[in-house]
């Protein structure tokens, strides 16, 4: 008997000195003003808060303000004006995570809301790039038959393996489940990590109610729903971290996961989400989807895992390109040459944030429309490019913002000041613009 539990603790002990598993949550459509963490007063988020307690807070983290294209920066830790060009697409002939963590000896696995095209025939998206498992959907299917057979939500087309069926109940608990097996199956002692790359179908519209909620049919296959049930698509996302986090837990492998929680970009604002405000920081404040603002582009990121600061709050500027290169370090693969991105897991580790550079980059228009995200080489003129660092933010049209004091980028600076900062941010922007390769 004490040989075996002896037996079983050099197992586990073992385990637990390898390479940690990795988790990426992507929540869709979530603004940093809807957790409290962050200063959000509309919704309890205890699941997401206990993330910010026990690890570490990104306050200016970058994605895209739409979801396609940010999805296909966190793939392959590139800008977007390098292998972007169509709407829920990717081009597949590159670096991706997925590949990556593969190499590392790690399973991998996406769950959940894909966006990024290949279901034209075998092998499928998931698959081309190095997931070894996926259930998702075809987000042309369903955009197509949206409110008549179904919804993202309700009785949606699912893909699952190589099979594909009409799945009667709700998605994101087949979703969810299908994750929290995922987990399972991978028990502690057995020491091969596993990537799990879990992008939520919450909270993008329509807004309809969840399992345990009482509504009709109609409600819940909606094309258009009701932000009366905004609160609840919410309060589903922070359940699901909370039971992410507690299976880990029941198998013991919390303490040698990194669990990485993130967004695609803000709250939406059009639809049944016009007028859908949440308070934050004292004051009401809509959704920043589709704008390239600090609600539109800076998304919420928060990292626990094995050695990450409990905690702590980083102020150095990040965007998605980041997180290839920090997974890559974390799996202890070599970081692609393509990448754009910087190794945040130093920092994260306890490091000095002045060892990043400190800078992000974003683009977009200023209006409530995906249009000119779906193809932007067709709009690239109207296209504004920015930068950022702790303090200040640079669009390619001259505009410069002074975040401290002015975070909802209501007035641009005179031309004539701050003449140092614009010739720094100017001359970082420029030798980004002008790199290669660059589609548009």
């Amino acid at each position: 008997m004490i040989r075996a539990i002896l037996l079983c603790f050099v197992s586990l002990t073992s385990a637990l000195a390898g390479k940690p598993n990795v988790i990426f949550i992507l929540a869709d459509d979530l603004g940093r003003e809807t957790l409290e963490c962050y200063g959000g007063e509309s919704y309890s988020t205890p699941n997401l808060n206990r993330l910010a307690e026990e690890g570490s807070r990104f306050e200016a983290c970058y994605a895209t303000p739409m979801c396609s294209p940010t999805r296909c920066m966190l793939m392959t830790g590139r800008h977007n004006f390098r292998n972007y060009t169509q709407w829920a697409r990717m081009d597949f002939d590159q670096p991706t995570l997925g590949r990556q963590m593969k190499r590392g000896g790690y399973d991998t696995a996406v769950f959940g809301k894909w966006h990024l095209g290949g279901w034209d025939g075998p092998p499928f998206g998931p698959n081309i790039i190095g997931f070894d498992r996926y259930v998702s959907w075809n987000y042309e299917v369903v955009v197509a038959e949206q409110g008549i057979a179904g919804n993202q939500f309700w009785k949606t087309e699912v893909q699952e393996d190589g099979r594909q069926f009409r799945l009667d109940g709700y998605g994101p608990a087949y979703y969810e489940k299908a994750a929290l097996d995922f987990i399972r199956g991978h028990p502690a002692a057995e020491g091969k990590p596993f990537f799990i790359y879990y992008p939520l179908v919450h909270a993008h519209r329509p807004f309809v109610p969840g399992e345990n909620d009482e509504a009709t049919d109609q409600e819940r296959i909606a094309k258009r729903g009701d932000p009366k049930w905004f609160p609840d698509m919410v309060a589903y996302i922070d359940g699901t971290v909370g039971k992410v986090l507690r299976v880990l837990e029941e198998t013991g492998q919390l303490e040698n996961t990194v669990v990485f929680f993130s967004a695609d970009n803000g709250t939406d604002n059009v639809s049944e989400a016009k007028g859908l405000t949440s308070r934050w920081r004292g004051i009401e404040v809509e959704g920043g989807k589709y704008l390239p603002t600090e609600l539109g582009a800076n998304v919420p990121m928060l990292v626990r895992g094995p050695g990450v600061s409990a905690g702590r709050v980083l102020k150095k500027p990040v965007d998605f390109t980041d997180v290839m290169p920090t997974l890559c370090a974390i799996a202890e693969v070599e970081i692609p040459g393509e990448t754009d991105g910087e190794d945040l897991w130093p920092m994260l580790q306890g490091g000095p944030e002045d060892n990043h550079d400190g800078l992000a980059f974003t683009w977009g228009v200023y209006e409530h429309s995906s249009k000119k995200y779906k193809d932007p080489r067709m709009y690239s003129g109207e296209l504004q490019h920015f930068v950022r660092d702790e303090r200040w933010k640079l669009s390619s049209n001259g505009d410069l913002f002074d975040l401290e004091q002015d975070w909802q980028e209501l007035a641009p600076l005179d031309e004539g000041t701050q003449g140092e900062v614009r010739k720094r941010l100017g001359a970082r922007l420029d030798a980004l613009r002008g790199s290669e390769p660059k589609l548009w």
